[in-house]
């Protein structure tokens, strides 16, 4: 994110904020003043985007703005993809890719268990679920990570950057996205043995936003480093 090198006192911002106010309203003014009516209102708004475009305290506000817009934008045209017109043309092809992410997550995440827990369960390997004392978590084509995989590559190929780095970055943030599923489906399985009341919240309310807290973290590691260390440059 951007960060302004140079510390400056309350009085300095206040004389720089008050100074830049007044060359804003003059601009402001002389655009009235010296144009047909018809055309003020646009060549106000031309010139307002301009600035705030400039204003470089402002970037990470607005490289946040459009990171929570193209992830809104994604989020509403997959659901109308998936549930209305059900992944049409492709939906073959999405349906391999889910059998195959399904199967990955499941494989990964029994290995973790396996090997990261002491946790004692059992498998049924055909429909993909954790069998264990007090209830059972399957892996279905909701949890195979498609869309999070698909939103992170669509995210970082709309967003600036340079494409010499987003040739691996985009991959990086691929497999930090299924690590995190695969933690995110372990949880669940220990939550609903050992908390079970629980389990409906932690899934809907602290490990699914968790994927985006992640993709977040991610997309802020790319524009400080790869954004504006070449603006600075």
């Amino acid at each position: 994110m951007y960060f302004c090198p140079v510390a400056k006192s309350k009085s300095q911002s206040r004389i720089f904020s008050l100074s830049q106010s007044l060359s804003i309203t003059k601009s402001l003014y002389h655009k009235v003043a010296y144009s047909p009516p018809h055309t003020v209102n646009l060549q106000i708004n031309i010139m307002t985007l301009k600035e705030i475009k400039s204003n470089k305290q402002l970037a990470p506000l607005i490289n946040v703005a459009l990171f929570a817009i193209l992830l809104l934008v994604f989020h509403y045209l997959f659901r109308y993809w998936a549930n209305h017109l059900h992944y049409w043309p492709i939906i073959t092809t999405v349906g391999e890719i889910n059998q195959f992410l399904m199967k990955l997550l499941y494989d990964n995440s029994l290995w973790a268990l396996q090997h990261l827990t002491t946790f004692d369960f059992t498998t049924d390997p055909e429909t993909r679920t954790f069998l264990f004392g007090s209830g059972s978590v399957y892996v279905s084509a909701g949890c195979s990570g498609f869309k999070q995989f698909l939103q992170w590559i669509v995210l970082m190929l709309f967003f600036p950057g340079p494409w010499k780095h987003k040739l691996w970055f985009i991959p990086a943030g691929l497999i930090v996205t299924h690590l995190v599923n695969i933690f995110r489906i372990d949880v669940l399985v220990i939550i609903l043995d050992y908390f079970p009341q629980y389990w409906k919240f932690t899934h809907d309310w602290i490990l699914r936003p968790f994927f985006y807290v992640i993709m977040f973290g991610m997309w802020v590691i790319w524009v400080e480093k790869f954004i504006e260390n070449k603006v600075k440059k």
